[in-house]
């Protein structure tokens, strides 16, 4: 599952960029920040968390995520992360809701505005007919439990499963239709322990969760299936009250290859 801008892939390259970096310890019991919620994995308000992505040890994108406003809604406060990607050379921006409830921590994932961007791209592009395109599973919610310790559980909420499908043909190629299913199955992960985490940011005492993601991808040609692949990539955070994801590692397997993707907190500002 390696991290291309390509149809396919495009939407996991987007939540990796999202999920990562929504959680450290803070020793303000009150309040770790201006709008932020004291005891969970919602980040100060007063700063921005600068991160770098490395691909098999090659920068592939950096990222930089504050939070820029909150609303009461229903008796919860609802923070906005906000979040600007560096992509191979693009920008995208992404907005996450985060919110405390029954000592849990909400992340609401919404569909990538990125991913209609491209769609419209490949809608222009004078060799391509698109003729169907959506996204499955949207919102989403990653729940962290806010416990420091472990076997705390970090679960999610789906309300179908989530991925892409894409139907669209050549203009050259007559009545030939191409299919692309992609699904994606987030597994519930937990706690394995309570470390110190060294970064450039600093030094940081964090819960470490350790979850699955499984990805399949169906080609279809003329309704009849062409190609299959599968992977699994295995995610493992370094989370921690007030400020954000401070390590991420993930390994993933698919179709017959592997790849290993590390982000990490540079600078708090």
């Amino acid at each position: 599952m390696k991290r291309k801008i390509s149809g396919s892939s495009f939407l996991f390259i987007l939540l990796i960029l999202g999920l990562s970096m929504s959680s450290c310890e803070n020793e303000n019991k009150d309040n770790p920040g201006p709008g932020g919620e004291s005891k969970s994995y919602i980040p100060a308000s007063n700063a921005k968390y600068e991160y770098t992505v490395t691909e098999d040890g090659k920068n592939i994108a950096t990222a930089t995520k504050w939070i820029d406003g909150s609303r009461d809604s229903s008796g919860l406060k609802l923070y906005n992360l906000h979040t600007i990607n560096n992509l191979e050379g693009e920008s995208m921006t992404m907005d996450n809701e985060l919110y405390v409830a029954n000592g849990k921590t909400y992340t609401r994932i919404n569909a990538p505005e990125a991913w209609y961007m491209v769609i419209e791209e490949l809608k222009k592009s004078p060799d391509i007919i698109v003729e169907e395109a959506r996204l499955n599973g949207f919102p989403a919610s990653m729940v962290v439990e806010n416990a420091l310790r472990e076997g705390s559980k970090l679960t999610w909420e789906v309300p179908e499963t989530m991925g892409q499908y894409i139907r669209f043909k050549a203009k050259d190629s007559g009545d030939r239709i191409l299919e692309i299913t992609q699904k994606l199955v987030h597994h519930p992960g937990e706690a394995e322990g309570i470390e110190s985490v060294t970064v450039p940011a600093g030094t940081f005492s964090c819960t470490k969760f350790v979850y699955k993601i499984s990805q399949e991808q169906i080609l279809k040609i003329n309704g009849q299936t062409a190609t299959t692949a599968s992977g699994t990539e295995t995610v493992t955070l370094w989370m921690a009250h007030g400020i954000g994801v401070v390590k991420e590692e993930s390994i993933t397997f698919y179709d017959g290859s592997s790849s290993s993707t590390t982000t990490v907190l540079n600078k708090i500002q």
